[in-house]
């Protein structure tokens, strides 16, 4: 029996826990190249957004079987064997179990058909806080704005949300979503279909200025009123509904590649919190104290049950933070305060930290590098970048500018928006010839 008959229908199915984050890692149904061809399939949008988010971090060797995916709008990736040995060992790609598969020269092409549990359709438990029914009764809120947002679709696809600044007919958007899409076409809270123009864009802030023609329309009133740590935030749609809701949970800072604040531990998740096994001397963790067999409990007050909830708090920080850290150690509850180190990532692995950051959420095409955004763990999806952020009263605060991770979302605050729409205004071509 040769290796085809060996191993059709399919070779495996895939699904692995990412032990360090607790996230389950995307699953990959495993073809061959012939089998695949019978099961080929429109593309799902959960791993065409997967597929153009690994475009931007992969060679271009490895980008084209993907592009070619993505032209035939199939999950379905056929790769030479040097290829998928490139892409198996490459830290941009999230997926694991391919050493499973024989990739000898000799084997000939290989076929990977990806699939993805879909985040979108996942069904929300009734204690979630996504969960629908609770939402629904903050519609009220939302309601009042839905007039000043638009959705954005390329073509048929729904690719961006749009907030209306001016009753002149501009709006502004998430420029990185839509300035290479071909043309855009707004959907208003009425049902009014309208085809709309770049005007401008930044391409740092990732913000585009965009113009329509219509009548009737209600540009938002943004509030720069400060925000509290842990106050609730919402993101509502043209229709007034509730997209997600969330907490404001770090001030605006600056994202751009560099520095991440270091702990120096190395973290295990146990019963009652973190087991810490090997602190490195002259790190943060060390100076602070705690030493290997201590448990982490909590730190600035918020409790530290897994190794994922370490890593988060963490991240939200920058070297040079002071925490203060709740532990157990010996049997006894005691606190200390460490100030959070510098550590460099770079290379291959910040390549892989920022895909395991990916795991469990659909993040933007462009979902970091940015001079001053504040976070938000709302789940939305990259679609909803450019819509506003409003606080339980009603006020716009902020504009989601990109989702990045599974607890992180970002939005550009009030004050940066009004200055970005200076700038742009002044600069923008009139969209009529008058």
């Amino acid at each position: 029996m040769n290796l085809a008959q060996r191993m059709m229908p399919t070779i495996a199915w895939v699904m692995r826990k990412l032990l360090c984050f607790g996230l389950l890692l995307p699953v990959i149904a495993l073809s061959l190249r012939f089998e695949c061809a019978r099961a080929n399939a429109d593309i799902p949008a959960d791993v065409r957004d997967v597929f153009e988010s690994m475009l931007d971090n992969l060679e271009p060797e490895l980008q084209a079987p993907f592009r070619v995916a993505l032209e035939k709008n199939t999950p379905v990736v056929e790769m030479t064997p040097d290829q998928f040995r490139k892409f198996r060992d490459n830290p941009f790609n999230p997926f694991e179990g391919l050493d499973e598969i024989d990739a000898s020269d000799e084997a000939g092409n290989i076929a990977l058909k990806f699939e993805l549990p879909s985040l979108r359709t996942r069904p929300k438990g009734k204690h979630e806080k996504q969960n629908r029914s609770l939402i629904k009764h903050l519609k009220s809120i939302g309601r009042p704005v839905s007039k000043s947002i638009v959705r954005l679709y390329a073509g048929d696809r729904h690719v961006a949300m749009g907030t209306i600044v001016s009753a002149d007919g501009f709006l502004i958007t998430k420029s990185s979503e839509v300035t290479e899409r071909g043309p855009i076409t707004c959907l208003l809270s009425d049902g009014r279909k309208i085809p709309a123009k770049l005007r401008g864009a930044d391409k740092v802030h990732d913000v585009a200025l965009l113009e329509f023609e219509a009548k009737r329309l209600e540009a938002i009133q943004w509030s720069d009123m400060p925000l509290a740590l842990g106050q609730f935030l919402l993101a509502p749609d043209q229709k007034g509904e509730v997209i997600a809701i969330g907490n404001y949970s770090v001030p605006p800072r600056s994202t751009k590649i560099g520095e991440q604040a270091f702990l120096g531990v190395k973290p295990e998740t146990t019963t009652g919190g973190v087991l810490i096994s090997d602190v490195r001397p002259g790190t943060a963790s060390f100076e602070a104290g705690l030493r290997n067999g201590d448990i982490i409990v909590e730190l600035d007050r918020q409790p530290i049950r897994e190794t994922s909830d370490l890593v988060f708090q963490i991240r939200q920080r920058e070297p040079g933070d002071q925490v203060t850290i709740k532990y157990i150690s010996n049997g006894a509850q005691k606190e200390t305060s460490a100030t959070l180190a510098g550590n460099l990532i770079n290379g291959e692995r910040a390549a892989r930290f920022k895909m395991m950051n990916r795991l469990g959420a659909i993040p933007s095409r462009r979902s970091s590098g940015f001079p001053n955004v504040f976070q938000h763990d709302m789940p939305i999806f990259p679609e909803h970048c450019g819509g506003p952020v409003l606080d339980l009263d009603g006020n716009a605060v902020g504009l989601n500018i990109a989702r990045n991770g599974r607890a992180a979302t970002y939005a550009l605050p009030v004050k940066q928006i009004q200055e970005l729409l200076e700038e742009l205004q002044r600069k923008s071509v009139p969209v009529r010839d008058r």
